[in-house]
């Protein structure tokens, strides 16, 4: 009987103890809201960044109006730095950064706003990768450097008209005012720029002393010297017009052409050709060399009209004794040295003038002795065949 007592009295206690500590136990927190930033990829790019948010919610009912990325450049970025608001009322979304800078370590945080409250997921980081150089096919620009465009010598044309973004380093006549070889008469009215190009048209006009054909031409305002690389884009006429992008030394004794070519496709010959080459000269007595071999007119063997397309047509002039021409990012003419100034006009010397950079559109004369008479050809007579554009001119240095 004692046992028994003693049994209940045991009993009794542990389900006492029991219900005091089932009584005493603290009430659970509420759990929150939160945000976490998903790891942004994207280093590959030089311009995007892609990330986004992961939202857990919590049972503290927020209301949640926003969701979005934000970000700068250094840390512990918030809305007021740079954001960007997704479209996704899921809890779950995914954003895009554009318009970042190459090479740029960025912060980067999830956030959501859920009344007056702005609330930050965890920061994350990612630098963007270095912008892929647009002439990474030339050599190398020497030790610790690499190739500079030049804005001085580069023109996008894209802008309407030939406001100051032209004018200020280009002019619209050659360098020292010289009109061109008869019948070419070099005149402003010939050349426009709109839609994003440098436009060249030629018009024939009946004169009573003698039919003329005006066409178009641009120079820089300033000079430029090795080592450098010039290339232009450009879509040909379809005529026997020569459309050239060209350099001139101001005394006009050396002369590096980079394009010159003829794209009046019933010449089957010279439309599928691209004449590379350049000039040396002495001008008193009047004396001319230039490279005059097959090699010196490019084909590419896939049989391709160049009038048909835009293309890059480009010139290394790397120092007085390397030309190197690209078309399309290919090399595909290297000038020998011993045809630089094999007549020794430069004094030995080679290609060592500073430069003005020329496009044009002309008539030559060379070609009227061939047979054309470019005052009754159909390709100079018909107003779209006889248009040159010129979508962008970029000159780039060592630095």
């Amino acid at each position: 009987m004692k046992f028994f007592k003693t049994l209940m009295f045991i009993t009794f206690s542990i389900v006492i103890a029991a219900a005091c500590t089932k009584d005493e136990a603290p009430a659970p927190t509420p759990k929150a809201t939160s945000i976490s930033t998903k790891t942004p990829v994207g280093a590959t790019l030089y311009s995007e960044i892609e990330t986004g948010g992961t939202i857990t919610l919590g049972n503290d009912n927020l209301t949640i109006t926003e969701r979005g990325i934000c970000w700068g450049e250094t840390t512990n970025p918030t809305t007021a730095t740079n954001k960007k608001i997704t479209t996704s009322t899921s809890n779950t979304f995914d954003l895009t950064l554009t318009g970042l800078k190459e090479n740029q370590i960025y912060y980067l945080k999830a956030y959501f706003v859920a009344g007056s409250v702005t609330f930050y997921g965890d920061q994350k980081q990612l630098t963007t990768a270095k912008k892929p150089s647009e002439v990474s096919f030339l050599p190398s620009a020497g030790n610790n450097k690499s190739w500079v465009i030049q804005p001085v010598f580069s023109n996008e044309f894209n802008y309407d008209g030939k406001t100051a973004d032209f004018t200020t380093n280009w002019q619209d006549r050659f360098f020292n005012g010289w009109t061109g070889a008869l019948p070419t008469v070099y005149s402003a009215s010939q050349s426009t720029i709109t839609g994003g190009e440098l436009v060249y048209k030629a018009t024939i006009e009946k004169k009573s002393t003698g039919d003329i054909i005006r066409t178009g031409i641009v120079t820089s305002k300033t000079k430029v010297g090795y080592p450098m690389y010039m290339e232009a884009r450009v879509k040909i006429s379809e005529s026997s017009l020569a459309s050239a992008v060209w350099m001139l030394s101001e005394d006009s004794t050396q002369e590096i052409d980079n394009l010159e070519a003829y794209g009046d496709k019933t010449n089957d010959y010279y439309f599928k050709r691209l004449h590379l080459s350049h000039h040396v000269f002495i001008r008193t007595p009047f004396q001319d060399y230039q490279p005059s071999g097959l090699e010196t007119y490019y084909a590419d063997g896939k049989g391709t009209q160049w009038a048909n397309d835009y293309h890059n047509y480009g010139v290394l002039w790397l120092d007085p004794f390397t030309l190197k021409y690209y078309v399309d990012g290919v090399l595909v003419r290297t000038t020998p040295i011993n045809q630089i100034d094999p007549n020794n006009y430069a004094g030995g010397t080679g290609l060592t003038k500073d430069m003005y950079l020329i496009i044009s559109a002309a008539s030559q004369p060379w070609r009227q002795s061939q047979g054309i008479n470019y005052f009754t050809d159909p390709s100079v007579l018909d107003d779209a065949r006889s248009t040159m554009r010129v979508d962008w001119i970029r000159v780039y240095k060592p630095e």
